[in-house]
């Protein structure tokens, strides 16, 4: 039998995981070693698809609500971006991955609660 977290811890993780990347996106661009270019749209997608599977755990029968919260958290990021911050600025294409990531969370939810015919 897996180990398994209970509901209410799972959710608070995800509320620790919003608060932590909302700050990591707000404060000056830490200098991270470059290994390809499209390096800082991998960590939204990443990010974005942890997030979609913590939200799913912690809520798995509102997991449409859970995906949809979290593409308007997306934008929300870069909305503060580009209007609270100096150093930083919005970029429609970090939504797109932020999509990419939920779609990719999406998938796997899919093959892992699908049932065989």
């Amino acid at each position: 039998m897996p180990f398994r977290l209970p509901p209410p811890v799972i959710r608070t993780l995800f509320t620790l995981a919003l608060i932590a990347i909302f700050i990591l996106a707000m404060i000056p661009m830490a200098v991270v070693p470059q290994v390809v270019d499209f390096q800082d749209k991998l960590h939204h997608s990443a990010a974005f698809a942890v997030l979609t599977l913590l939200g799913w755990a912690g809520w798995p029968a509102r997991i449409n609500a859970v995906a949809g919260g979290l593409l308007g958290y997306g934008i929300l990021i870069e909305i503060c971006q580009h209007t609270l911050t100096t150093n930083r600025f919005g970029e429609p294409m970090d939504v797109v991955a932020d999509m990419l990531g939920i779609v990719i969370a999406r998938w796997i939810i899919q093959a892992r609660t699908a049932r065989p015919a």
